[in-house]
Parts: C-alpha cells; structure tokens; sequence
C-alpha cells in the first residue's frame, strides 16, 4: 500500500522571478499567495508558472499589505498554510556596500513577521545574505535625531564612493579627497560606538528569534551553500526556520549530497564529515545543459562589448581577476584595481562560480569566450530550468538570476520541510 502524497500549500513574500517558487514546486507543494513588487519578476513568474494565475498575485510592497485583510480575501483558517517562505529584501543587509543600521530595508523582516503572527504557518522559512548574522539596527526608541544624524552620515559615505570613483577614473584623487575619506570613516566609527554604548543598536537575528519566540515559534538556523544541492555557483545564504511550538518534532537542515574542498562553507553537523559526498557540479556541466543552436533563445544572447574590452578579456585567465595583472597589461587597458568584481575576472569552467552579484555588468566573463556569461548562463549556473524564460531589459532580467533564490537550494528546504509535515 503506497501513501497517498499530500499537497502542501505555501505562502510566498519577495518571490523574485522565482527561483524559490521552483524548488517548492518540484517538491510538490502549492502556492496559494505569492507577493513582489517588480512588475516584470511577476510576469516572469507567471508566464513559467501559468498554473498561478489561479493563485493570489500580490503586487504591493510588503509595507502595504494588511495583514488582517489578506487573512480575509485568502479564505484559510489559522495555522492552515504549511510553509511560509520569504527571501526577504536583503540589500541593507548585504556585506557588499555600506550597510546603515537606519537602512528601512532592513526593516522589511518586521512586516514579515507581522504577517506570519496572522496566518501562524507552520513553518516560516526567511532566507538571507550571511551579513544578516552579524547586522544590526537601530531600536525602535532611538530618538528621531539619532536617526537623522545616522541616515546623513552613511549618504555622505555613499557620496563621497561616487566622488572618488569618478576622480580615479580621471587619476584625480588627490591626498585632500584621501583625506576627506578617512574623516567620513571615523566619523561613521564614532556614531557605531556612540549607538552601541547606548543600547541603540540591536542585532537581527536576536531580534527575529524574540518575535519567533512570542508568537509561539521554536527557531533555528544555518549557512548553506547552494553548491550542497545542486547549484553550479557557491552561493552562501542564511536560512532560518521556526516551526510552531505546538507541533511535534524538530526540523532538520537539508543534508549537503555535492561538497568538495573548494566549498570553504562549514558543514553544519559533525556527522556530516562521515558522508560520501558526490563531486559539485562544475560549470562547464551546467552549459552542456543550454541548446547554443537554438537562436529564439533571447535570454542566452551575448552582450555586445566594445574592442577594447574584449581585448581586456582575452588577459584574464580562467579562474582569475584582471586586478591580479593589472601591472602587466598595456595601459590603455588598464582599470582601477578597486574594481575586482564581476566582469573583471574569468570563471573557470571545471569549477563553481563565485556568487553571481546582480546587473549585467557584474557577470563574470565566461570560462573560455571573451564576452560576460549570458542571462541564460547565469540562470543554468544558478539552477533554474534551460526553458525558463526572463521578462524585462537585459539588466532587469541579470537582476532577476542574481537576486533570486538558487531552485536546488529551495528544493532542498522544501524537502527538508515535507519531512517535518509528514512527522505531524
């Protein structure tokens, strides 16, 4: 006698193009909410996934959605949704950039929050940037001052990046412009210290885990690589989970099936070093998986970069950043050596791929042509299926990959989450 397998339902905020959506529907489960605010990561969704059109498609940003009225049109019972999954907006978060403590995207994870209280799933599931760990923001009582003082400091941080990238450009920093940073940095340390001594900075996660905890949730959480399961990119994100109290059991992590020495990410449990682990999926197997004779295929056309770029390309060799040679190369090719990311280095094609970082001007060049790697690439290195197909401008749709959750990696928690359902 077999089981008969049952239909999750699952709620989803900060959807993206859809790349959690995916690894939730491979797993069998069925989205009954799904919000973003990006038009074209909507339609994306949608024109893959037709079979939402008989869902609820939120358009709204997250701070307008009331919760008591959602609770209404979606017609569920309390505690009826098995999953709430939300890879919320992380950009305050990220260890990439300044990251202001005022920073309103960083509150983003309170309106969440306040929706999980409204429907008590029995999982929430929030997946983040590592900086997550170790953010913090401002407390609800700092005084409207503080925050201004805050909020004026980082812009002129973010000012003065501009200023200063476009005066090397021009090899215009002079020691005055230098000096003009140093003093913005210690003036940034000095409102840290300042905030921290006086219990104005909390820190994220303890703040998750105390609302978790009121609600009535149990919380956990760790650092994944996206490598672990399936994906050809080493991606790392926080995924922290909180089940009902009242439910039995204890959810468990995904166990890692691909690792290799070439993931540093720490494996989580210590029985996991006693695995067999099968080898990471390289990138040169992942583009075996794209039809390259296939020309309809507008999501795998090429950038069309000028001369001197390409010439630029042709002296970073696999697995390398042009910063590293920057001595060596003729000086009207040369660049700033601050400039080490994206399209500035070369993946390799028997390996993994760093984090793909959104915007086509930060993909990396591809393992052995001289043009950046394809919406298309990108999309088959983070594990999205070869058919699936992207809405918008070309940097919208670089966006859409780089910003959305690797499908294998969302596979992973969705199973990992039915083996908790299935104990209840």
């Amino acid at each position: 006698m077999t089981n008969k397998k049952k239909a999750y339902k699952l709620f989803e905020t900060f959807v993206g193009a859809g790349g959690s959506h995916i690894g939730f529907k491979q797993a069998g489960f069925t989205s009954i909410y799904a919000n973003d605010n990006e038009q074209t990561c909507l339609e994306t969704l949608l024109l893959n996934n037709p079979e939402l059109s008989e869902s609820f498609l939120d358009r709204r940003s997250i701070i307008d959605i009331d919760g008591k009225d959602l609770f209404k049109k979606l017609k569920v019972e309390k505690g009826e949704i098995d999953v709430f999954f939300g890879g919320i907006v992380c950009k305050g978060f990220s260890l990439a950039g300044e990251r202001s403590p005022s920073d309103e995207r960083n509150y983003f994870y309170h309106k969440q929050l306040e929706l999980v209280g409204h429907f008590m799933p029995k999982i929430s599931v929030i997946e983040n940037v590592p900086g997550i760990k170790n953010a913090k923001v401002l407390s609800k009582d700092t005084p409207l001052e503080i925050k201004e003082s805050v909020d004026r400091i980082w812009q002129n941080i973010e000012n003065y990046k501009g200023e200063k990238a476009n005066l090397r450009k021009l090899n215009k920093v002079t020691e005055e412009v230098e000096l003009k940073g140093v003093k913005l940095r210690n003036k940034k340390t000095e409102i840290i210290n300042f905030l921290e001594n006086n219990g104005y900075l909390i820190s994220v996660l303890d703040d998750i885990k105390i609302i978790y905890d009121e609600m009535g949730y149990n919380v956990s959480y760790e650092v994944l690589n996206t490598a672990w399961y399936g994906a050809s990119t080493k991606r790392e994100r926080v995924v922290i989970v909180a089940t009902r109290k009242d439910l039995k059991g204890e959810y468990k992590f995904p166990t890692p099936v691909y690792h290799s020495e070439e993931i540093k990410t720490k494996l989580f449990d210590s029985n996991h070093k006693s695995l067999s682990f099968k080898k990471p999926i390289s990138i040169n197997h992942a583009l075996k998986k794209i039809d390259y004779t296939n020309k309809e295929d507008v999501d795998n056309y090429p950038m069309n970069h000028n001369e001197k770029t390409v010439r630029r390309f042709k002296l970073i060799p696999p697995g390398d950043n042009i910063s590293n040679h920057i001595e060596n190369i003729p000086d009207d090719l040369k660049i700033s050596k601050f400039y080490s990311r994206g399209n500035t280095m070369r993946l390799s094609g028997d390996k993994l791929s760093p984090t793909l970082v959104p915007g086509h001007s930060n993909f990396p060049v591809h393992p052995t042509e001289h043009r950046s790697i394809t919406v298309r690439e990108a999309a088959t290195i983070t594990g999205f299926p070869i058919d699936y197909k992207f809405i918008g401008s070309h940097s919208k749709r670089c966006e859409h990959v780089g910003n959305a959750v690797p499908p294998p990696l969302a596979k992973a928690i969705a199973e990992s989450c039915i083996e908790f359902l299935n104990n209840q």
